[in-house]
């Protein structure tokens, strides 16, 4: 029997940014948090029949954009993912709960990092 090297190299680990990470997690954590929020407001609002229950609305919105932006990052279509959050931040922070809209703000201001990081990523990579 004779040692034959495999003709399957390992494959390198893709270069992910931690300011993806980051950005992902404060997306998830307004994702779970605007559940939560917008669960309670809307139930407070059919029993009050308060304008509680349209910023229940909004935060199940937010909800709902929360997980459109992690899959327009994972994508990699970083400019609409940053300005679909920089939306939904401003009616985060007016209309909802305003620790979600910190959470958003926080992932806002990591968006040209992460711009920046694949952007050198890209040029260091020999063609």
């Amino acid at each position: 029997m004779t040692d034959q090297p495999s003709s399957a190299e390992p494959k390198q680990p893709i270069f992910e940014p931690p300011e993806k990470s980051t950005i992902k997690d404060m997306l998830t954590i307004a994702w779970v948090l605007s559940l939560i929020v917008g669960i309670i407001l809307l139930i407070t609002g059919l029993f009050s029949f308060g304008i509680t229950a349209i910023l229940g609305i909004v935060d199940l919105v937010v909800f709902y954009e929360c997980r459109e932006i992690i899959k327009l990052i994972d994508q990699k279509r970083l400019s609409a993912a940053k300005e679909k959050t920089l939306i939904w931040m401003i009616v985060g922070l007016i209309f909802g709960f305003i620790i979600v809209g910190i959470f958003m703000v926080i992932a806002y201001l990591k968006f040209d990092d992460l711009i920046r990081s694949y952007q050198n990523s890209a040029k260091e990579q020999p063609q």
